[in-house]
């Protein structure tokens, strides 16, 4: 998902971390950026929340709810009119998902931990952070299955064909069919195992 791109949170560089999707806070980025919107701002800030700084107002509930994929814990930068503004803390990987709404940089030192009762027992702040994570999930990929919850599926398929006698070789043929059938899976679980058996009749 990320293609060698470079992004401009804080933290980005170092951000390695990985869920059981195997996505990093640089793919929740873009996955965010996506779903970050004027109702997920924060109510006093919607009138400046703009599609040029999706970030703007985002910040507690983003951080609170990569908590919830990640674990580890949210720290808060004092800000001048007596708010923080939210930020993640797993193990030493340290990342901030809205630091571009702010056009300096922020001092992440010794910020003191915010607590996730304090901030969404509040209603207005709950309700986003529960809308963003509806719009998150909605666009999520599947989680990769561990190897003790895959499944064999035994299909068998009768192909009867007219006209000429294929030329094709019987390896060439099986060759055909398994990479025609493997396309049918999502390949998020993998490549899929597949064994194709032929048994040419003529008559």
């Amino acid at each position: 998902m990320e293609n060698g791109k470079t992004y401009r949170f804080y933290g980005w560089e170092t951000a390695d971390v990985k869920d059981q999707r195997g996505l990093t806070p640089r793919d929740y980025y873009d996955l965010l950026s996506r779903v970050w919107c004027r109702e997920t701002c924060a109510s006093r800030m919607r009138n400046e929340w703009s599609e040029d700084n999706k970030t703007w107002g985002q910040c507690t509930i983003t951080a609170f709810l990569l908590q919830d994929i990640y674990g580890g814990k949210v720290y808060g930068v004092p800000l001048p009119d007596g708010n923080y503004h939210c930020f993640n803390a797993v193990g030493g990987c340290v990342f901030d998902l809205t630091s571009e709404q702010f056009p300096a940089p922020l001092d992440y030192r010794n910020c003191p931990e915010q607590l996730r009762e304090t901030h969404l027992g509040k209603t207005e702040k709950r309700l986003r952070y529960e809308e963003l994570k509806r719009k998150l999930a909605a666009i999520l990929p599947p989680e990769k299955r561990e190897d003790n919850e895959m499944e064999e599926q035994i299909v068998t398929v009768k192909i009867k064909t007219k006209g000429e006698k294929c030329e094709m070789t019987d390896a060439e043929i099986k060759d055909w069919y398994a990479s025609h059938i493997a396309k049918l899976f999502d390949p998020a679980y993998g490549t899929p195992e597949i064994e194709v058996k032929l048994e040419r009749i003529e008559k």
